[in-house]
């Protein structure tokens, strides 16, 4: 049964899900796609807490025919998870018909609740409620493991699509801190690490036959899923202000953007154009310079200048422009008479990341900056 602390924990998240959930429905935030999206994966995560909840508290055994019903509905989260990364990835993004193929679970799910479960008698059915050896899993091991392949499947596909982008911007920005959307792969990835360990437990309670699992199955969940859901609340308001993804020209010359084996005189040529361009003329200074700007600057195609960057720099665009900013950033802490914090010298080399001004910096010269300073 439920204690105190997985009652407060599990009925906090419903009503936090819910209340952001309307006010993601205003018409001002409706707009957005991620937002819909988002709705969708709060109300699911809803429905499995509420599963939870009427587990616990015993109501699923008064009420058999509701049971699952939270654990149904949860199969529409692992897609809805991955098409809202998609959605912050891609600025264009929109739901179309090809994408009703990740509602294969969910209508699986529904064909086995309807034929095998419905049918059954509130005896049979509260029987198979208490045979349960996780709470909203269903007993026959093979559909629970079917049920955690959705999530891990799911989930780890979405953080395989998140590398992939983070890997491709650097062929695009200079500044990739935001872009990154390092805190939805960490929060994926605790996700999926939760769903590891819940198949774990399953097997282990399937093998040993273990009772009273609820004792600690559920306070040990409520407070993950608690985590989880103020996690993925605090991050996903603050993403919009900070980037609203790849705009479609950005992923036509995503597409384009192969190593191209350009004539060696002529390459060469344009090396020298470039590296003269900048010493010259500092662009890299420009925090925000990406390759569109630096390719209008040296009047260049951007697939014109990420071949030369990738074919004679041997480097993607993110790296080539942070060897010039840390080599700026040398010049500025070897002089004495430059009395600037290294914060300071950071944000005039062109960065806006201490940390991917100090992990750059220790790369290229095996010292931190305050230790090349000394």
């Amino acid at each position: 049964m439920l204690n105190d602390l997985s009652v407060f924990l599990l009925a906090a998240g419903m009503m936090q899900a819910a209340l952001l959930s309307v006010f993601l429905l205003l018409p001002s935030n409706i707009i957005q796609v991620s937002n819909r999206l988002l709705v969708i994966v709060l109300l699911t995560l809803a429905a499995g807490f509420g599963e939870l909840f009427l587990y616990g508290s015993g109501v699923s055994f008064l009420h058999p025919n509701y049971a699952y019903i939270g654990t149904l509905i949860s199969l529409l989260q692992p897609p809805a998870i991955y098409l809202y990364t998609r959605s912050l990835m891609y600025r264009h993004f929109r739901i179309r018909p090809a994408h009703a193929v990740h509602l294969i679970p969910f209508a699986t799910g529904l064909i086995v609740f309807f034929t095998l479960y419905v049918p059954l008698s509130d005896s049979a059915k509260i029987t198979l409620l208490q045979q349960q050896d996780l709470p909203g899993m269903p007993v026959s091991l093979p559909l629970a493991l079917a049920y955690h392949g959705v999530f891990l499947g799911w989930l780890g596909y979405s953080l395989r699509r998140l590398r992939s982008f983070n890997s491709d911007i650097q062929h695009l920005y200079s500044d990739i801190a935001r872009q990154q959307m390092l805190w939805l792969r960490f929060l994926l990835s605790g996700y999926l690490g939760l769903w590891i360990v819940s198949i774990i437990c399953c097997l282990f309670f399937y093998l040993f036959r273990l009772t009273d699992k609820t004792s600690w199955v559920l306070p040990v969940v409520s407070i993950a899923g608690f985590a989880f859901i103020n996690t993925l609340l605090v991050c996903a308001l603050r993403q919009p202000a900070a980037f609203m993804g790849l705009t479609q020209a950005d992923e036509i010359l995503l597409e384009n953007i192969q190593p191209v084996k350009a004539p060696q005189l002529r390459g060469a040529e344009q090396v020298d154009k470039v590296a003269e361009f900048m010493h010259r003329n500092q662009p890299f200074l420009d925090s925000t310079l990406s390759l569109s700007q630096l390719a209008h600057q040296l009047k260049l195609s951007p697939h014109d200048l990420s071949a030369i960057i990738n074919n004679g720099f041997q480097q993607n665009f993110f790296t080539f422009i942070s060897e010039y900013r840390i080599e700026h950033a040398k010049k500025l802490l070897a002089m004495p008479e430059d009395k600037r914090t290294i914060l300071d010298i950071m944000y005039s080399s062109g960065f806006n990341s201490k940390s991917v001004f100090n992990t750059a910096f220790k790369k290229q010269t095996g010292l931190t900056p305050s230790e090349y300073r000394r």
